[in-house]
């Protein structure tokens, strides 16, 4: 990656903050994009632009950047469940996606593409697989997943139509430093510092958690030129159930929960979430290497100093 310019579009954000700093450590010339820009992106060892992927015209945008690739990983991961936040999840993860691939397109040279999708794409594992490779159907349940869905059978459709050097990755569950406040385990640890009352903790519910440097780590391995093309799951292929996710977010934290012990549903819909990734190490020699007992100490340890 030495010396390539990577065009990373939501730098600012939880992933790309991490896509970020790993292209800066591999020697690549990182360029953030984001929507707006802020006071606290000035003076950072990298260059940055703003634009609005929706809106804005990209095509002289990515003329000027002259980028060798692009990790695109904006997009939007909550809104209301209404029509409007249904049509703000289309916008910002399908319309972005389509039209920053049909800019790529139109380069005179061919640049990498590595589009950055969701586990939430997956329809939910029945009770006989232990994980869900890359041939698993596509049949997302909730509003997120569709978008993210959708924004993925284009980026794979348009490869295949026009011949582009493109991959797509597929996270499972991300956590560590700099987590949104509103997913487990941030949730969790947020609720037991501020001791500000009971823990519902859903019954049964199993997910495959990967550090966000890992994930930063794989998408930069996709992000070289001419590499391997298609989907590919990021995951740890171990469930961790949340129960015994909280219990770890004590044990490390030294604190004692107090648990709503009444059953509830997985607020996704889906109950259990694994992934298989040794496509994705076939192909790159990619391997998980933070295990979760020290991705959620480097969520809570900091703080607590």
């Amino acid at each position: 990656m030495k010396g390539l310019r990577v065009l990373v579009t939501g730098a600012a954000g939880f992933v790309g903050r991490h896509v970020v700093h790993h292209l800066l450590q591999a020697g690549a010339e990182p360029i953030g994009l984001v929507r707006t820009m802020s006071p606290g992106q000035e003076g950072q060892p990298f260059a940055c632009v703003s634009a609005d992927l929706v809106n804005d015209p990209l095509d002289d945008l990515l003329h000027n950047l002259q980028p060798d690739a692009i990790i695109h990983c904006a997009g939007r991961t909550f809104a209301a469940d209404t029509d409007e936040g249904r049509a703000q999840l289309d916008a910002d993860n399908l319309a972005a996606t389509t039209r920053l691939i049909s800019a790529a397109a139109r380069m005179p040279e061919s640049l990498r593409l590595v589009i950055v999708s969701s586990a939430a794409i997956w329809a939910p594992m029945p009770d006989d697989l232990s994980a869900i490779d890359e041939t698993h159907p596509m049949r997302p349940v909730a509003a997120y997943g569709v978008s993210k869905a959708a924004a993925t059978l284009h980026a794979l459709a348009e490869a295949d139509r026009l011949g582009l050097d493109l991959a797509v990755g597929v996270p499972f569950n991300v956590i560590g430093p700099g987590q949104p406040q509103r997913l487990v385990p941030q949730v969790f640890i947020d609720t037991l510092r501020s001791r500000s009352g009971p823990l519902g903790v859903a019954s049964g519910v199993v997910r495959d958690w990967v550090d966000v440097r890992d994930v930063a780590a794989a998408l930069v391995g996709l992000a070289r030129p001419n590499g391997p093309r298609g989907l590919f799951n990021i995951a740890s292929g171990k469930g961790v159930d949340l129960h015994a996710m909280l219990e770890a977010v004590c044990r490390i934290g030294n604190w004692k929960a107090d648990v709503d012990v009444a059953a509830q549903p997985a607020s996704s819909g889906v109950s259990r979430s694994i992934g298989d990734c040794r496509r994705l190490h076939a192909a790159t020699g990619w391997a998980p290497r933070i295990c979760l007992d020290d991705s959620l100490r480097d969520m809570i340890l900091p703080a607590l100093r």
